[in-house]
């Protein structure tokens, strides 16, 4: 092979390198920081429960069951509007990925927060779909609400997200929070929305409450500010509505426990 043969090799390897990395160049787009590969940390127990026991996944299931046959037995012979109310995040949908995420970036919350919530791939949290699915079987007097701490901004996302995994139909509630200058929008404030067809549920009607469930105390009722630190987890297990309305599902990940509850 003469050297004009030789040239005329390299010069074609060379131009279908250079074409073969401008068209990937081209096409590629930024992956969304969650599915950006990044070295796993050494996630702590109570990451890793969520994530990967099996423990974590029977008392989700074990609790929505017990939802529904309270909920199945309360509302049998009940020919008005009930509903039952959910929180969001670690209720209805599984956000663990993005607290796996805080400790890959080395961050914490809020980072990234708004950027999770508008992909939109949050999955179910176990047992929470066989839980709606019966609780839309029962009829027309049924109704599904969830309130949640999600920003207003985020409502269409957070939408998106519940229909996505099946667990929103027409006729469902979300309210997310709207803090104003004048007043925070707590969810006390949401559930008496909800329950006297009031405020954002203006036109919707009367409903009574047959369910609550969440992951942390404040997705049940308020805060008490008359009740010493010294009696407050007293005050809280003594209430009579555990498992008979009240319905709490395990989150040893984040909450309000962690700043020894709001008040104190």
């Amino acid at each position: 092979m003469n050297s004009k043969h030789i040239i005329t090799i390299l010069l074609i390897s060379f131009s279908l390198l250079f074409g073969c990395h401008t068209t990937r160049t081209q096409v590629e787009a930024p992956a969304p920081i969650s599915q950006i590969e990044t070295p796993a940390p050494n996630y702590p127990t109570e990451l890793k429960w969520v994530r990967q026991s099996v423990e974590y996944e029977a008392i989700c299931i074990e609790v929505y069951r017990m939802a529904w046959q309270a909920v199945k037995k309360q509302t049998a012979n009940l020919n008005e509007d009930w509903v039952v109310i959910l929180d969001v995040d670690e209720t209805a949908l599984d956000n663990s990925r993005y607290q796996e995420i805080l400790y890959e970036k080395n961050e914490r919350y809020p980072f990234y927060w708004d950027g999770w919530v508008l992909e939109e791939n949050c999955p179910p949290v176990p047992g929470v779909k066989a839980f709606i699915d019966s609780v839309r079987s029962l009829g027309k007097y049924a109704h599904v609400a969830y309130i949640t701490n999600r920003k207003a901004k985020n409502e269409a996302a957070t939408r998106n997200n519940l229909k996505k995994v099946d667990l929103w139909q027409d006729g469902d509630i979300l309210l997310c929070q709207n803090n104003t200058t004048e007043r925070r929008d707590t969810k006390t404030i949401r559930r008496e929305e909800v329950q006297t067809g009031t405020g954002r549920c203006d036109g919707l009607g009367e409903k009574q409450i047959i369910a609550l469930i969440g992951d942390q105390l404040g997705d049940f009722t308020s805060y008490p500010t008359d009740v010493p630190i010294e009696k407050y987890r007293e005050y809280f297990q003594k209430l009579p509505e555990w498992g008979v309305k009240y319905f709490m599902l395990p989150n040893p990940m984040y909450g309000a426990w962690l700043r020894n509850y709001p008040h104190h």
